[in-house]
């Protein structure tokens, strides 16, 4: 019995030196204001989350890489080009890449541009803009370019992204009800509210959860 025991202590000791080793090997940190991020592109949402971006050296691109706009202007194209790990360029469209960080600041790819993600926390929080769609239709139903040709809306609103699951929504009543669920004491002081209240607390109540649940990146 003391054998086992004593196998016991020994298999948790070295479990716990195991991920302390491994905490020590991430360097991960809490996020706060003055974090710094990596400068680079972002493929995906994991490489925001693992700050590893593609660094400014990998990013193909004619123009002075110091100018403070640099990532702008490579990004402002229907293509974007960078050097992976092996040095082979490689190209993927624009419109696919998640974000980039510059500046001290992160930005996110949604709607029509890279938006500066304002807030960054468990749930992060920008201003974009969107394209819709309008189709009209033809009331004489024979081909006309003036009423057969595609137009659009473009329409400024309010996003939250779930720093979780990656999701991004829009920001109201309905999305932050839903991730307020993950802690019960804010999601009832939220739910006891009436609709008015709710619409205008939603932002407090970002910050809030912000507040209580710290979001870690690694160094």
């Amino acid at each position: 019995m003391d054998k086992l025991k004593n196998r016991n202590i020994l298999f948790l000791v070295g479990w716990l030196y195991f991920c302390i080793a491994l905490q020590a090997q991430q360097k991960v940190t809490e996020y706060t204001k003055d974090f710094s991020f990596k400068e680079g592109v972002y493929l995906s949402f994991s490489d925001f989350k693992n700050n590893s971006p593609i660094p400014l050296s990998k990013v193909v691109f004619n123009a002075n890489r110091g100018d403070r706009d640099f990532l702008k202007y490579a990004l402002d194209k229907k293509d974007f080009v960078y050097l992976d790990s092996l040095g082979k360029e490689q190209q993927i469209e624009t419109s696919k890449v998640w974000g980039y960080s510059a500046n001290d600041a992160i930005y996110v790819n949604y709607g029509t541009s890279f938006n500066r993600v304002v807030v960054i926390g468990s749930i992060s929080h920008f201003v974009a803009t969107v394209q819709t769609i309008v189709s009209l239709r033809n009331p004489y139903y024979y081909y006309d370019p003036y009423y057969n040709r595609t137009q659009y809306n473009y329409t400024t609103g309010q996003y939250i992204l779930d720093f979780e699951t990656g999701t991004i929504g829009d920001f109201n009543v309905t999305n932050m009800e839903s991730l307020l669920q993950r802690d019960q004491e804010l999601y009832k002081e939220f739910g006891a509210l009436n609709k008015k209240k709710k619409r205008e607390s939603i932002f407090i109540y970002l910050r809030k959860y912000n507040e209580k649940h710290a979001i870690y990146f690694p160094l």
